[in-house]
């Protein structure tokens, strides 16, 4: 196979990594949102995907995307519900960071490029800190615990449904110690209001 030009050419893929090990601290709605996914099992389907993208500092869903493949346009769906949710004037305007893992959906072109496209900056947890997108994965938990393991779905249309609902009951009504016992919409309705120019 060598001598016939027959062998695959190896591509080394290595992890696009921050060099900073603390987790930022965002001071801001809208200034640092982390993505991430998880997948549950319908026994009438097989896996089912669920991508969130997370305020750091209200701990508001923003955006989210369920389907039964995760790739990077799963995750681009679920990044533009962001966008359109929280930025209205555009989100270069807003200076938004984005944290992930170093899968394979986010460190690829095409979702590099649309955070590009989109002015957002992307930064990638640091090798061996599993608590550098800890606040995007504790909600996820929270997703599995409270909504997903306590229901039997028989379809990706009933699950959607369900998780959709459940996002809207937590994001308006889920107090968090965090913010002061408030729900991340309220928070999120104090700061605008303490911070109205």
């Amino acid at each position: 196979m060598k001598e016939n030009n027959l062998l695959v050419k190896q591509k080394r893929y290595d992890a696009k990594r921050t060099s900073n090990r603390s987790k930022p601290k965002p001071i801001r709605p809208n200034q640092w949102w982390g993505i991430d996914m998880t997948k549950f099992l319908l026994p009438s389907v097989g896996w089912v995907y669920l991508v969130i993208v997370l305020d750091w500092y209200t701990r508001k869903i923003i955006g989210h995307h369920i389907d039964i493949q995760s790739k990077a346009h799963e995750w681009k769906e679920a990044l533009h519900m962001a966008v359109n949710a929280q930025c209205p004037n555009g989100s270069r305007n807003y200076n938004v960071n984005i944290m992930s893992d170093n899968g394979s959906q986010p460190t690829s072109d095409s979702f590099m490029n649309a955070c590009k496209t989109l002015g957002i900056e992307q930064a990638f947890t640091s090798y061996n800190n599993p608590k550098g997108n800890a606040n995007t994965e504790r909600v996820i938990r929270t997703i599995k615990e409270d909504c997903i393991w306590i229901n039997e779905w028989d379809s990706v249309a009933e699950s959607r449904q369900w998780i959709t609902q459940w996002i809207h009951a937590y994001n308006h009504l889920y107090p968090h110690s965090m913010l002061n016992d408030l729900s991340p919409v309220e928070f999120e309705q104090l700061y605008t209001k303490q911070n109205a120019a």
